[in-house]
């Protein structure tokens, strides 16, 4: 592979679901240095009755990734990423959330360090915020992270390990282990996710608890023509609290269609289901959500766009009393 190819696709594999646009900081003697960042601001109305419609930060971030070359086949890598936290205060925090280094080839890319597990990038679903959340793996990042991915155009692959964060001797504390398998064809792409965590903190029903989590999503894509296209995606997860009888066993779908009207706007429909069944205790719950959408692109790196949403949830038999969604936002990339 020529040492330009690898300088380009590497940071992409490593930067899924970051901002896409990037600026060349560096290039030169093998070295390139590359920043891409994300600012999205939203003015949103949740189908929380209780509460009022607000500013919210919704994506800030900013990455630094490099690749120099070592071979004409082989890549050092590094990323330094910042998340950008506190979307109701007047002054919000700064957070450190990617600190990696790694190796990239023909191989793929291999790394380690704090970064995004691949079970980040699950859900394939077209809402910005008013689609019924589709799949929870509780956790999907880490700070122990060893991940490896793949892919040649047609077929993708991935796998990480999320160490034991507790080095205590004796001590478990979380672990997580994932991966993901992806398949394209033409106007067609499938993939799966995988995931076991253990000792995760996470929520069912709203109720905080330490849980083991496993399960998997199906994801596909397909491109109907140049302007319609549709997404299906279907997830099972099973939530256990830690030396406790109390589990849900969920089932997530999620069915969604675009269509293109012309280069700068584009529609989106789209309907979610999940279905809870709660044990040795745990309530069950069930919720489905309607949205539409309209986005108009201001440039390849700048959109806006307003987004509308309905939902029915019930929990242990009784109806939740919720509200009409929506959501007027902007994104910018660099």
């Amino acid at each position: 592979m020529k040492k330009t190819i690898l300088a380009m696709a590497v940071p992409a594999l490593l930067v899924a679901g970051a901002a896409n646009a990037s600026v060349n900081l560096y290039d030169a003697d093998g070295v390139v240095v590359d920043m891409s960042g994300a600012a999205e601001i939203q003015f949103y109305k949740g189908y929380n009755k209780s509460n009022d419609a607000y500013l919210r930060i919704d994506d800030a971030d900013l990455i630094f990734t490099t690749t120099i070359a070592v071979t004409d086949s082989l890549d050092a890598v590094a990323g330094m990423g910042f998340k950008y936290e506190g979307d109701t205060n007047d002054t919000g925090g700064v957070e450190s959330d990617e600190l990696y280094v790694g190796l990239g080839g023909d191989f793929g890319t291999l790394t380690f360090g704090r970064q995004l597990l691949i079970s980040d990038d699950a859900g394939n679903q077209k809402d910005y915020e008013l689609g019924t959340e589709q799949i929870d793996f509780v956790k999907t990042s880490g700070a122990q992270v060893i991940k490896y991915v793949y892919d040649n155009g047609m077929f993708y692959a991935g796998a990480n390990v999320d160490l034991d964060n507790d080095i205590s001797e004796g001590t478990d504390g979380r672990s997580i282990v994932g991966g993901r398998v992806g398949v394209r064809f033409d106007a067609l792409d499938a993939r799966v996710y995988l995931y076991d965590g253990e000792n995760l903190s996470g929520k069912i029903n709203g109720t905080a608890y330490t849980l083991d989590t496993s399960g998997f999503n199906a994801e596909l894509d397909y491109a109907i023509s140049d302007a319609f296209d549709v997404a299906v995606s279907y997830g099972q997860v099973e939530y256990k609290v830690v030396s406790s009888s109390l589990k849900s066993d969920v089932d997530v779908f999620g069915i969604s269609g675009g269509y293109q009207l012309d280069e700068a706007t584009s529609f989106a429909v789209g309907y979610d289901i999940i279905d809870a069944d709660g044990k040795g205790g745990v309530a069950d719950a069930k919720s489905d959500s309607l949205y539409a959408n309209v986005t108009y692109k201001l440039h390849s790196n700048a959109k806006v766009y307003a987004e509308v949403g309905v939902t029915d949830e019930e929990v242990g038999g009784a109806d939740v009393d919720t509200d009409t969604g929506y959501v007027l936002g902007m994104e910018v990339k660099f």
